[in-house]
Formats: C-alpha cells, structure tokens, sequence
C-alpha cells in the first residue's frame, strides 16, 4: 500500500472516466501546482475510484471473486509484515522501582533511615524505641511514594494494551477463489475481507460491495450513531483529500471499529501500524515523560536540603571535634 505514487500516475488529465475531475487533479504531476501528492506521501484510499486503488495495491480486475493466491498472500506478509500493532518495550518492576527511588530527597530520607538504624542498634531503652520508629515510618513513606508513582506510570502502557484488545483476532478474507477464516495478524493489504453484523474490522478497508453496512466509529470520530458506509469516490470539494475527516471518509471500514449493521466486502488498503488505529498506538507509545513544575521544585528544594544538610553536618561535626579536643 505504501509503493510509490508514480503508479496512480497514468491519470493524465482531469477528464478521466475513473475519477471525478477534481479528484483526479490532486492525483496528476504538475510540479505547478502546491497540492500535488508528494513521493513519500501515502495513497488518499477515499478519494480514489474502486478500480484506482486495485491498479494501485496491484491487483486485477477479477480481485472480487479470486482475491490474493497463497503464495502472494506469503509475499506480502514478508513485505509488509503482521496485521498487529508494535509495542514499546517493556519495563521491569525493578526498573520501575530504581526510577521512583533515584532521585535526591529519596536518598536524603534513606540516609536518615540508616542512621536511625544503626542509633537503634547501638542504644537501649526509650531511644531504641524512638529511632526504630522513625526506620519505620521513613520506609512506609518511601513505599507509598514507589508505589503511587509506579501505577500512575503504568497508564500509559494501559492505554496501549487496551487499545490492542480492540483488536479482531481473525477474519473471512477470499484466497485462491473461495472464502476462508484465519487469523487476523495474516492479514496484508490487498486481501479481500468479509464483513457482516458484529464483526471488528481486522484492518483498514477500501469498501468495494455495501448492503446496508454501518459500522461503529466512536473510538475513532467520536461520532455516537453508526456511519453508514458507500463505495464511490469522496469528492474532496477542491480540498486536499489529506483534510477530510475520517467520518466523512464513508467508503473506509476502519481497524478496530464494530460494524452494527448489514454486510459488505472491501479490500484491505492499511494494516498494523499503518493503520487509522495503529497511529493512535504509535502516539501513545511515543508518549515523552515530563516532570511537572511541581516536581522541578520538589527536585530543587531537595537538592538544597541536600547540600544544607551537608554543610551543616561538616560544621557539627568540627565544632564536635574541637570540642573534644579542648576537653
């Protein structure tokens, strides 16, 4: 689905009988023009004819009725991989709990615990008591602290990990002429995918048949109603195709979504993490840890309680020494 756009080039002027006129104009080469469609750039699957986006995944006429063969099917996976969205690495307990406790007021209230501990092994009596509570309740404060920032970092990957539940676990494509299950990870762009009533769309679909298909797009558009789906090209209305919404994208069935109503056939045009959903998971994963201003001042009042305590013990400690010495 990603080949260069040079293959939906043949489009040589506005008049062709595939597209409408203005869609067309977004698809010619005229270095004139700012809107042109750029190398790198991905396909727009709405705003093409059916017949378009088949001459531009390559695939015949008679895709319909024959879908891929086994062993394009095979070729295609190795080309563009698993329908299956990718995921951040995964972070230990342990690595979880170094991040929480590595930090300066932490290891200020650590080294108080420790002196607290060996004050209480040396002394007896109420003093003993005193400074095993303080171990105590300097290390209940540095548990509950570990403990809250680990699950609020945890929210995150969450989200991830629901958004890969929302995934459909297989799927009725055509292959080798006749209609078959299998997993929905097996899926690549160009295979002919079966909707009917309940089904979760496995991947990103082009519609080629409708019959009475609506599918459920809240995750994605937020709309609440089903969007009912169609087969022609979007007239993108003078506008880039890039500008229009997704829930004006009506001849796509995206990954993810539910359809509520009806049956249909599309070819698949996105999988993984090419997908509408896929690209959300991206964003999610990709999302940068930043200290809030609240935590910047914690750190900065820290490190000053940090080089206060320190100086203040090397003057206690000297006037201690001397002293000891004049006695």
């Amino acid at each position: 689905a990603h080949n260069s756009i040079a293959k939906i080039r043949p489009i040589k002027d506005n008049k062709s009988p595939n597209m409408p006129p203005r869609q067309a104009e977004y698809y010619r080469s005229d270095p004139e023009k700012n809107h042109n469609i750029k190398e790198n750039d991905d396909p727009q699957w709405h705003a093409m004819t059916k017949e378009n986006a088949c001459g531009v995944l390559g695939l015949g006429a008679d895709i319909r009725r024959s879908g891929l063969s086994s062993s394009e099917a095979s070729r295609r996976l190795q080309q563009y991989g698993p329908n299956k969205l990718s995921e951040k690495d995964k972070v230990t307990l342990l690595q979880r709990i170094w991040k929480q406790v590595s930090n300066v007021l932490v290891g200020i209230l650590v080294f108080v615990a420790v002196v607290s501990l060996i004050k209480g092994i040396i002394s007896s009596g109420e003093d003993r008591l005193t400074n095993f509570i303080e171990v105590g309740l300097i290390t209940f404060v540095i548990t509950l602290n570990t403990t809250i920032g680990i699950y609020q970092e945890g929210s995150a990957e969450k989200a991830a990990e629901a958004l890969k539940n929302m995934l459909s676990s297989d799927a009725v494509v055509v292959r080798d002429g006749k209609e078959s299950k299998i997993p929905a990870d097996q899926i690549v762009p160009g295979d002919i995918v079966i909707l009917g009533t309940g089904d979760r769309v496995p991947a990103d679909v082009r519609m080629l048949e409708v019959n009475n298909l609506a599918t459920q797009e809240a995750a994605l558009t937020g709309e609440s109603v089903p969007i009912e789906k169609v087969t022609n090209a979007i007239d993108p209305k003078g506008r880039d195709p890039r500008q229009t919404p997704l829930g004006d994208r009506k001849n796509l069935c995206f990954s993810a979504t539910l359809v509520a109503q009806g049956a249909g056939a599309g070819i698949v045009v996105a999988t993984g993490d090419k997908t509408e959903i896929g690209t959300i998971n991206s964003l999610v994963s990709q999302v940068e840890e930043k200290k809030t201003a609240v935590l910047e001042q914690i750190d900065f009042v820290s490190k000053v309680l940090a080089c206060f305590i320190a100086v203040t013990a090397v003057i206690t400690w000297n006037v201690a020494c001397g002293i000891t010495l004049e006695l």
